[in-house]
């Protein structure tokens, strides 16, 4: 069954930076599932003030860096 979920900026860093609720994101984001993910226009630009907040703050940023480059790419 294919479901459809909206994401909010809160639900895509979780996608990239693990945490709380991680887990659940990515297995709903997973391509095999078939799910269809919504996002808003204004969620990428909520994202793109998220994550450097999250490095700047984080004693493993370079690890958590990693991981979002590497799941970056199989967009």
């Amino acid at each position: 069954m294919v479901n459809a979920y909206f994401l909010d900026s809160s639900a895509l860093v979780k996608r990239y930076i693990p945490e709380t609720g991680s887990a659940w994101i990515q297995a709903i984001a997973d391509t095999a599932t078939g799910n269809l993910l919504f996002i808003t226009r204004i969620t990428w630009v909520e994202v793109l003030i998220i994550i450097p907040k999250t490095f700047i703050h984080s004693s493993n940023s370079a690890d958590k860096y990693s991981n979002v480059n590497s799941q970056n790419s199989s967009l």
